[in-house]
Protein backbone atom coordinates (compact mmCIF):
# COMPACT_ATOMS: atom_id res chain seq x y z
CA UNK A 1 0.00 0.00 0.00
CA UNK A 2 1.07 3.60 -1.03
CA UNK A 3 -0.10 6.43 0.99
CA UNK A 4 -3.18 8.29 -0.65
CA UNK A 5 -2.59 11.79 -1.67
CA UNK A 6 -5.78 14.10 -1.02
CA UNK A 7 -6.49 17.41 -1.48
CA UNK A 8 -9.35 18.58 1.02
CA UNK A 9 -11.13 21.41 -0.42
CA UNK A 10 -10.89 24.37 2.48
CA UNK A 11 -14.77 24.40 2.31
CA UNK A 12 -15.06 20.89 3.70
CA UNK A 13 -13.04 21.71 7.10
CA UNK A 14 -15.22 24.90 7.69
CA UNK A 15 -18.08 23.85 10.55
CA UNK A 16 -16.78 21.44 12.40
CA UNK A 17 -19.96 18.89 11.13
CA UNK A 18 -18.02 15.92 10.10
CA UNK A 19 -17.32 16.54 5.97
CA UNK A 20 -13.69 14.83 6.20
CA UNK A 21 -13.52 11.05 6.50
CA UNK A 22 -10.67 9.45 8.39
CA UNK A 23 -9.51 6.25 7.85
CA UNK A 24 -6.59 3.93 7.39
CA UNK A 25 -4.90 4.99 4.20
CA UNK A 26 -7.64 7.73 3.05
CA UNK A 27 -8.33 11.14 4.10
CA UNK A 28 -10.47 13.09 1.96
CA UNK A 29 -14.33 14.15 1.57
CA UNK A 30 -17.31 11.49 2.97
CA UNK A 31 -18.81 9.86 -0.22
CA UNK A 32 -21.51 12.36 -0.19
CA UNK A 33 -19.25 15.47 -1.15
CA UNK A 34 -17.86 13.25 -3.56
CA UNK A 35 -19.89 13.95 -6.62
CA UNK A 36 -20.70 17.86 -5.77
CA UNK A 37 -19.89 20.89 -7.51
CA UNK A 38 -20.24 24.81 -7.23
CA UNK A 39 -20.41 27.14 -10.43
CA UNK A 40 -19.31 30.44 -9.75
CA UNK A 41 -19.89 33.81 -11.95
CA UNK A 42 -19.46 37.14 -11.26
CA UNK A 43 -22.79 39.83 -11.96
CA UNK A 44 -22.86 42.58 -14.14
CA UNK A 45 -25.48 44.05 -11.65
CA UNK A 46 -26.61 43.45 -8.10
CA UNK A 47 -29.48 45.01 -6.96
CA UNK A 48 -29.95 44.25 -3.59
CA UNK A 49 -33.44 46.10 -3.32
CA UNK A 50 -35.42 43.61 -5.54
CA UNK A 51 -38.27 41.76 -5.47
CA UNK A 52 -38.53 38.18 -4.45
CA UNK A 53 -40.73 37.53 -7.86
CA UNK A 54 -37.87 38.79 -10.20
CA UNK A 55 -35.61 35.81 -9.70
CA UNK A 56 -34.07 35.45 -12.78
CA UNK A 57 -30.57 34.83 -14.40
CA UNK A 58 -28.43 38.02 -15.64
CA UNK A 59 -27.69 36.30 -18.95
CA UNK A 60 -31.59 35.82 -19.80
CA UNK A 61 -32.37 39.22 -19.14
CA UNK A 62 -29.87 40.61 -21.55
CA UNK A 63 -31.05 38.65 -24.59
CA UNK A 64 -34.71 39.45 -24.10
CA UNK A 65 -33.74 42.91 -23.56
CA UNK A 66 -31.61 43.14 -27.16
Amino acid sequence: NSVTRACPKPTHMIGGYAQLAYGFNYYGTVGSNRDEFVVVRKMNRIDWLDDEGNDYAQGSQQENSK
